[in-house]
């Protein structure tokens, strides 16, 4: 099993390692599948499930599987994991899907081991965990059934997850799923259900920090990266659009056309826009280049910087303005104010919650059509309007992005 990683080794559980992301994502299309044939093992476990989970803590689980966004929502609870039970071990279940090598610095995750994308890889994975057992496992995703075995396999029944339509019942302590909860509030709640203090979350809600700045720790911006946020900040506030998402997610996005205009309004305003994104989002550069070639004040980063690199930018802006897709899920870790755009999503569950204004074409009566818990994740507009995306203005997203630089730009200027 290679070493990926300069702190701790990273098993690859399976038969093959692969990278790419076209197999991790028909691996996931063929988890999906798979799912609806594990429903009779679920059955089977849940007849046998424990009353509660055991009270050892050597070894907890945790098992996310997908994605970068979603990882990135887990970590405030995972610190609070660390927190609650120092001396134990905390292995992360996942896959390719979240980029784990970017995790590798954390100081409060031990070990991670990646699944193979393939269904033989998986097979031998529930063999795998079945020989290595853990005190406890926690699943935090929201729906796989596939997850909800591999935790009962993992921790031999002392297993904590998610009540919801789809999946639960061979949790030892299942937690009832809140749809409008917001998501890392949800995690929390699994954290908090292992400590037994659910019935208290409110209180423990208040002091629940979102802020996990670390994750930058030991990096060092690249020259070129240093003399770039450098130069901008004497310029003016700086502003971060993230115009992409995922290809399985591409309809989630507002518009390019709509970005590239509110980001003429905020180089008029005095503004310097710095576009982000990786390789799902390359097609857009040129777009970006022909439309604003006769602007000064902004730049194109979108699959010229490593996925570090853009964390550092997040954290350096003075706002960020994005989709419903993975580098918005930054925010929260360094307190960078954003303007959210939600279209198909759910937005005060997925949103993030610190210095964040919401900006959401609501009343439509097929609006949410993505709903995770109940793996409900089209690919496109049923109706084929996308009007709860369509329906945004750039003039809404522009004063939402006024508004929050009127409190923002003094703090993080100083930053």
């Amino acid at each position: 099993m290679p070493n990926l990683s300069n702190r701790f080794p990273m098993p690859v559980v399976g038969t093959k390692k692969s990278t790419k992301d076209s197999d991790q994502r028909a691996f996931h299309k063929r988890l999906k599948l798979l799912d609806k044939s594990m429903y009779i093992f679920v059955l089977l476990a849940a007849f046998v499930r424990k009353s509660a989970p055991g009270s050892k803590r050597d070894k907890i689980g945790v098992i996310k599987l997908a994605a970068m966004g979603d990882a990135l929502c887990l970590l405030p609870s995972l610190r609070e994991l660390k927190k609650a039970y120092p001396e134990s071990k905390v292995i992360w279940l996942t896959t390719r899907r979240i980029n784990p090598e970017f995790f590798t610095s954390l100081p409060f995750i031990d070990q991670f081991y990646v699944i193979t994308p393939s269904i033989r890889g998986l097979l031998a994975l529930l063999f795998f965990l079945w020989k290595n057992p853990v005190d406890v496992t926690v699943d935090f995703d929201q729906y796989y059934l596939s997850s909800e075995l591999m935790a009962f396999l993992w921790g031999r029944g002392n297993s904590i997850g998610y009540h919801t339509p789809l999946k639960g019942r061979s949790f030892a302590l299942p937690v009832e799923y809140d749809p409008q909860n917001n998501e890392r509030l949800m995690f929390y709640d699994l954290v908090l259900a292992l400590q037994g203090r659910l019935e208290q979350r409110s209180l423990y809600y208040k002091k629940f920090s979102l802020f996990v700045p670390e994750i930058l720790d030991g990096y060092v911006p690249s020259p070129d990266i240093e003399r770039l946020i450098n130069s901008i900040r004497k310029d003016g506030p700086m502003v971060a659009i993230y115009p992409g998402a995922g290809l399985g997610a591409s309809f989630r996005r507002w518009g390019i056309e709509k970005y590239i205009e509110v980001a003429k309004k905020c180089i008029e305003s005095g503004c310097t826009i710095v576009f982000l994104g990786g390789k799902d989002e390359e097609e857009y550069k040129k777009v970006i280049s022909q439309s604003l070639s006769s602007w000064n004040g902004w730049h194109d980063l979108i699959g010229s910087c490593s996925l570090r690199d853009t964390a550092y930018v997040i954290s350096r802006a003075a706002v960020i303005i994005s989709n419903d897709g993975g580098l918005l899920h930054f925010c929260h870790l360094f307190g960078t104010p954003c303007v959210s755009i939600f279209g198909p999503g759910i937005g005060i569950k997925w949103a993030p919650m610190t210095d964040s204004i919401l900006v959401e074409h609501n009343g439509l009566p097929c609006k949410p059509c993505i709903r995770q818990y109940l793996a409900e994740l089209p690919e496109t507009c049923k109706i084929g309007t996308r009007e709860c995306l369509t329906g945004i203005t750039t003039d809404e997203v522009f004063e939402a992005c006024q508004e929050l630089l009127k409190t923002s730009t003094p703090r993080r200027q100083n930053a």
